[in-house]
């Protein structure tokens, strides 16, 4: 597949299947089954400032942000599909989600909590670990915490 040019837009309620087929292209390693419904709530209950990244009519990624109660901006349910990890849509997609972020929310820090899977990739794009909890999301999959405060 060709993804030099993926395009995004705002998710659309109809596109909840293919955002859950997203996840479920990336377990067991970045998720776990019990993840989907989570998901799946979560799209119902904050459909905005979700995007979803389509490349060739297919859907190729997704992921959000929502403001935190401390102020920071959190990014929210950020993924691509499995077999397309490492080709550059997972920055683009986390770039647009900040630059968006900024536009709507201002310039605040950006918190995550991610896996020790992506701790590096978002080691890459500024943030830093904070707290690293060993299996606080499943076993095997921890909760790495992260901040990244623009310069």
């Amino acid at each position: 597949m060709n993804v030099s040019d993926p395009s995004i837009r705002e998710y659309r309620p109809r596109d909840i299947e293919k955002v859950a087929a997203l996840l479920r292209s990336n377990i067991p390693k970045y998720f776990v089954p019990a993840e989907e419904q989570e998901l799946r709530d979560y799209l119902i209950e904050h459909p905005e400032d979700y995007y979803v990244m389509e490349s060739g009519g297919e859907v190729v990624g997704a992921g959000g942000f929502a403001g935190n109660k401390d102020g920071s901006i959190g990014l929210c349910w950020g993924m691509v599909r499995n077999d397309l990890i490492g080709t550059g849509l997972g920055k683009r997609l986390t770039l647009f989600r900040m630059e968006k972020a900024r536009e709507k929310l201002g310039d605040r820090p950006f918190m995550i909590s991610t896996s020790q899977h992506t701790e590096g990739f978002y080691q890459k794009l500024g943030f830093e670990t904070i707290e690293h909890i060993p299996d606080g999301f499943a076993p095997g999959i921890d909760i790495c915490k992260m901040v990244a405060v623009r310069e």
